[in-house]
C-alpha cells in the first residue's frame, strides 16, 4: 500500500507499507522519522486524521485517542494502523526526512 503523509508547512511525503506493517514501521524502513512516545497505542502522540483512506488494527489501540468527539472515526493512530487501501493522512506533528547523502559529503570530505 502506498503511504502519503501531509503536514501544515512540509512537502508531502510518500512511502510503501508492506501488507503487515504499521504506517510507523513503514514510515521508518523509509526514513521518515515520526512525532511517537509509546509505541504501543496508548498515549496518541501519533494520532493523525485520515484523508483517504482505510486501516485496521490487528494490535490493540487505545479507543480513548480514536473515539473523542465528532468526526473522531477520522483518526487513527500511526503506531497501531496497518493500511487496508492507498493511504492518506495528515500529521498534526512535523516528521523529518532521514538525508540520504553519503556521510563523505555530509561531513565534507
Amino acid at each position: 500500500m502506498q503511504v502519503t503523509l501531509r503536514h501544515a508547512g512540509q512537502s508531502e511525503v510518500s512511502f510503501a507499507c508492506e501488507a503487515d506493517d504499521t504506517v510507523l514501521a513503514a514510515a521508518r524502513r523509509a526514513g521518515v522519522t515520526l512525532h511517537v512516545a509509546c509505541e504501543q497505542g496508548g498515549c496518541g502522540a501519533c494520532r493523525a486524521r485520515v484523508v483517504q483512506g482505510a486501516v485496521h488494527y490487528p494490535l490493540p489501540a487505545s479507543s480513548r485517542w480514536l473515539d473523542e468527539g465528532s468526526g473522531s472515526e477520522d483518526y487513527t493512530l500511526l503506531c497501531r494502523a496497518v493500511p487496508t487501501t492507498a493511504l492518506v493522512v495528515e500529521t498534526a506533528h512535523p516528521w523529518r526526512q532521514r538525508d540520504n547523502a553519503p556521510l563523505s559529503r555530509i561531513l565534507g570530505g
